[in-house]
């Protein structure tokens, strides 16, 4: 094994620079993956522009790769086995504190340091966090699992029902696999927001029944419309970021007694009023990332998904580099007037 790997890291201006950096030890219990496929997640933009120092190490953590060493005693994996690494919780987790016996990783009180993400020529991760992928699933694939275990375990965490109507707020990646996914767990409508022209199209091919644009009160209206006036029975904000008009408008867009899944993030404080919801009985909620829901781990229903040929799920990969060119996945990312929805970078 070389001592030393190609990453991209940021410089602290918003640049990455791909550099030679030592290649992470393996340490007890750990598998070593040689990356192949990282997917530039709208998490890795928000970061970037908060970032103020230069980065040590590659982030990166929609992440698809080799195997190319396990620990002894390893029986379900083998080396050369493809996988979707599970990077944030059961690639680093203790799997014996209280929250690891019930399978969120996510929330493990004793996670094994990070030594590092997919923006790297290889990694480190514990098999828990392996799943492999199955013959007819390539890279691409791959790369997308990790945003469509996202919606999925939203979905799953936040008891969307079949014949539900369904609302989602925005349509870029984690919109566009919640629409997938709502629809794949049986909802009777979904309706989407959707700002690009191009994330509008998107939406459709993803199973959306209505698709409307970001003006304001467009997706109220929409929800409202489609349900005589009630209101969605389970409304997606998928936008988060640095702004809260959204979560503002999956509330009111969610019927009396139904439920507002608060998936996006809003990375800044944000003053709202809670007596209307409270009034409306309205259930929000918060959820992060996948762990293990009725024996199955999110990632595993995410490969079903994606693997079953029924969700073009792959057409949102619509810009590709490589590693050498992160910098323009990471500009073309940005610029949502070059038709992106989706970069990944090629390890």
């Amino acid at each position: 094994m070389a001592e030393t790997m190609r990453a991209a890291l940021d410089d602290g201006t918003g640049q990455y620079i791909v550099q030679d950096v030592p290649t992470p030890e393996m340490y007890e219990g750990s598998a070593m993956i040689r990356v192949r496929q990282t997917g530039i997640c709208g998490s890795d933009l928000h970061m970037t522009t908060s970032r103020t120092e230069a980065q040590e190490m590659a982030s990166g953590h929609e992440v698809a790769g080799e195997i190319l060493e396990l620990p002894k005693g390893e029986k379900n994996l083998k080396v050369g086995d493809r996988v979707a690494i599970e990077m944030i919780g059961a690639g680093r987790a203790c799997l014996t504190c209280h929250f690891c016996r019930y399978g969120q990783w996510k929330h493990c009180m004793n996670l094994a340091p990070d030594t590092g993400g997919g923006f790297a020529q290889y990694m480190t991760r514990k098999p828990a966090g392996l799943f492999k992928l199955p013959d007819g699933m390539d890279w691409i694939d791959g790369g997308l699992v990790e945003p469509m275990a996202v919606s999925v375990h939203g979905l799953r965490y936040g008891r969307m029902q079949p014949d539900d109507v369904v609302g989602v707020v925005g349509s870029a990646t984690i919109g566009l696999s919640s629409i997938a996914a709502a629809k794949a767990f049986g909802a009777r409508t979904v309706i989407a927001s959707a700002r690009h022209p191009h994330q509008a199209e998107a939406a459709k091919k993803m199973g959306a029944d209505i698709v409307v644009g970001s003006e304001e009160g467009a997706f109220e209206a929409a929800c409202l419309d489609a349900t005589n006036g009630i209101g969605a029975d389970f409304v997606v904000e998928s936008v988060g970021g640095h702004q809260n008009a959204s979560f503002k408008q999956a509330i009111k867009a969610t019927r009396n007694q139904g439920t507002m899944l608060y998936l996006g993030g809003v990375k800044i404080p944000m003053e709202f009023d809670l007596f209307e919801p409270l009034l409306r009985e309205i259930r929000m909620q918060s959820v992060i990332c996948y762990g293990v829901i009725d024996g199955r781990h999110d990632y595993e229903v995410a490969i079903d998904l994606l693997a079953s040929g029924e969700i073009p799920y792959r057409d949102i990969v619509t810009h590709q580099v490589g590693l050498e060119n992160i910098q323009d996945g990471f500009d073309a990312a940005w610029d949502k007037t070059s038709g992106s929805i989706k970069v990944h970078v090629n390890i």
